[in-house]
């Protein structure tokens, strides 16, 4: 198959919405991505022909549908492959080489039948269940109808991780968790956002895939990151730096350290932080005692009484407090 590294597109923006809930939506996206409705792109009278079998606006010189791929090869088709007939536009050629122009987002080439890719480099991101591109506030892929955000895949886990929170009397502060190709992290510019590396969870060879128990560590974690750039102005307290630190200095993170994140006890190395990840930087240590705080439900007694026997250091107890002080303050409690 051809390399497409030149294929690009266009990115109108016409006032085209959802029969169902209004919103906004882009030509030929097969669902909303805010309600998940099937949408349908009938002919409007540029071309006089719609597919028989999706129904969606074709070209009476196509040979397949580029929609559907249905084979709608009549008299009326051209012999030979064309550049854009009426009603269509040329974006590229066909990936298998054919001859025949495609119009983005053409999922078959309508001269030849064959599938084609696309580029979506103005998307946030790509959907999970069929890689075409999909932005961080879609519920819904506009390509395949799938979960745009692939909390589908880790239903479990995000129940799990919804009740440690709710039980740990943490207010919810609208996050949003999203399965990525990439690392696992938070963004400070978009603090609400928390992307999860799918390979832990759709991983092309079984080993990188983690334990749902490793998964539901690692998701609080990073809930740990958003929720302190969420509440940033909390670290210029006088408390919170004495005992966490600067959380503000240049930080880069650290991928050659082994993190077990179903591990639910404090280390007995380090002293002064819940684990070897968190004496990293600042920002990790806070993600570790948010981590440890929440699947402990936030029991500080049980806590404590733990931290004793591994003779952890009194600002570690302190960490704890200041995180603890902090969530019932945010619940209007003394």
């Amino acid at each position: 198959m051809a390399a497409r590294s030149r294929k690009r597109r266009e990115y109108p923006r016409p006032e085209l919405r959802c029969p169902g809930c209004q919103r906004e939506v882009q030509r030929f996206w097969s669902h909303c991505p805010d309600c998940g409705r099937a949408l349908q792109w009938r002919d409007d009278g540029t071309t006089g022909a719609e597919c028989y079998r999706c129904g969606w606006v074709v070209s009476d010189s196509f040979s397949y549908c580029p929609w559907c791929g249905a084979d709608i090869q009549d008299e009326a088709s051209s012999a030979e492959p064309l550049k854009a007939p009426k009603g269509f536009k040329y974006h590229a050629r066909c990936d298998w080489g054919c001859g025949g122009g495609v119009m983005y987002p053409m999922g078959h080439c309508p001269w030849c039948g064959r599938p084609q890719t696309w580029r979506y480099d103005e998307f946030d991101g790509v959907c999970p269940h069929c890689d075409r591109g999909v932005d961080d506030w879609m519920d819904v892929c506009p390509w395949c109808g799938g979960d745009a955000t692939g909390q589908d895949l880790i239903r479990r886990a995000m129940t799990r991780v919804r009740r440690l929170l709710l039980v740990s009397r943490i207010k919810d502060w609208g996050y949003r968790v999203l399965l990525r190709p990439g690392v696992s992290g938070v963004d400070p510019r978009f603090p609400k956002v928390v992307e999860i590396e799918r390979r832990y969870v759709i991983g092309k060879r079984r080993r990188d895939e983690i334990p749902w128990q490793m998964l539901v560590g690692l998701l609080v974690h990073e809930l740990g990151h958003s929720f302190l750039y969420h509440h940033w102005s909390w670290t210029r307290a006088g408390r919170f730096r004495r005992t966490f630190g600067e959380v503000r200095e240049a930080y880069r993170g650290v991928e050659d350290i082994w993190v077990d994140f179903q591990r639910r006890g404090v280390a007995t190395t380090h002293p002064d932080y819940v684990s070897a990840y968190a004496a990293t930087h600042a920002q990790e240590d806070f993600a570790e005692t948010f981590r440890i705080y929440v699947v402990r439900r936030g029991r500080l007694r049980e806590l404590f009484a733990e931290f004793g026997r591994k003779r952890k250091g009194v600002v570690v107890y302190e960490k704890f407090l200041v995180l603890h002080d902090f969530v019932r303050r945010l619940r209007g409690w003394t």
